[in-house]
């Protein structure tokens, strides 16, 4: 067994695809830890130690720098951009401007992000600078963690704000499009393997930089890095 600590942007492709895929090909079974990159850092800080870290290419490889992981066994592998979720009988923007879409947030009933996930830090940094973030804050729907465009499938908000994959991985019939540009943070994730990692770490890492799990991240809003 292989244990993988993976932020939740990709975690669609993994579980349905990439992961099963793996583990019939090479016999190893993969241990996934999902969380956002800000959680799995707190977890390795107290003392965790996965195979392989899968997350946002800076913190990973801060984690090669420390130590933590192998240096030489890190590899970027998918651009994410941030993205809104809404139910196909709410209204989008009325067009794609920035002032159409901060127009659309603060006439929305509720606002759902993150408050440790980068996409969410990023939202929360970009309302503030547009003097918008204790307007919408007054009714926003707040995830500690987790997927929030389950607040636009159950009702609680009108509008879901994540990273693009993440918001497509709820099961439900919602919209996603990505936020304006001007608005916009592109991430980047890579995944690293710890130094001294079984074989099978490695491999799995380097499966992650393949053809194969391009299309597959490309299939959930991934660009290739």
């Amino acid at each position: 067994m292989i244990t993988l600590y993976s932020g939740l942007v990709v975690q669609q492709p993994l579980v349905e695809s990439l992961i099963p895929e793996f583990e019939a090909a090479s016999g190893s079974t993969v241990e996934v830890t999902f969380e956002p990159t800000s959680v799995l850092l707190e977890l390795i800080g107290a003392g965790e130690r996965p195979d392989m870290v899968l997350g946002v290419a800076g913190s990973v490889r801060d984690l090669a720098d420390q130590g933590i992981l192998d240096g030489d066994a890190v590899a970027e592998i998918a651009v994410s951009a941030v993205g809104f979720a809404r139910m196909p009988e709410t209204p989008g923007p009325v067009d794609g401007s920035v002032q159409a879409f901060l127009d659309y947030l603060v006439n929305a009933r509720a606002v759902a992000y993150s408050l440790s996930g980068a996409s969410g830090k990023h939202f929360a940094e970009v309302m503030r600078q547009q003097q918008l973030l204790e307007r919408l804050d007054e009714r926003a729907v707040r995830f500690p963690a987790g997927l929030t465009a389950e607040a636009v499938i159950d009702g609680r908000a009108d509008v879901a704000i994540q990273q693009v994959s993440e918001l497509r991985s709820v099961a439900g019939p919602q919209i996603v499009e990505p936020i304006p540009h001007e608005l916009q943070s592109y991430a980047r994730f890579a995944i690293g393997v710890r130094a001294g990692a079984p074989e099978a770490a490695g491999a799995f890492a380097s499966f992650m930089a393949s053809e194969r799990a391009s299309a597959a991240f490309a299939a959930v809003g991934l660009s290739a890095p």
